[in-house]
């Protein structure tokens, strides 16, 4: 009789830690919808060991992927220039030069 109840408490403790799993998945995917900032704000609130729990990156790729497939023109947009008296649009560039986006830091 002690077995089955010891069965029976931890069956019933890892289909909780398992429903607690799934409902921290689902809180961190709809919180990596949030705009950046938005989304920064809420992750100063999650400690950094509960990270290891998450399949990240996964979630992260599918929530922040985009539309975009091979072949698509780059959406358009508007940056200050590293003089800062301009602004470049990548559209400028369309047709006469080719443009290479670097996304990242060299620091």
């Amino acid at each position: 009789m002690k077995a089955a109840l010891a069965i029976k408490v931890l069956l019933g403790l890892g289909v909780a830690l398992v429903l607690a799993w799934v409902a921290f998945v689902g809180v961190m995917f709809r919180a990596m919808h949030l705009p950046p900032d938005s989304f920064g704000q809420f992750m100063t609130h999650v400690p950094m060991p509960a990270m290891m729990l998450l399949p990240f990156e996964t979630m992260w790729n599918s929530a922040r992927g985009g539309h975009l497939s091979v072949g698509d023109a780059a959406p358009d947009f508007d940056l200050q220039g590293v003089d800062g008296a301009g602004s470049v649009r990548l559209s400028s560039y369309r047709g006469s030069q080719p443009v290479v986006l670097v996304f990242g830091s060299y620091t």
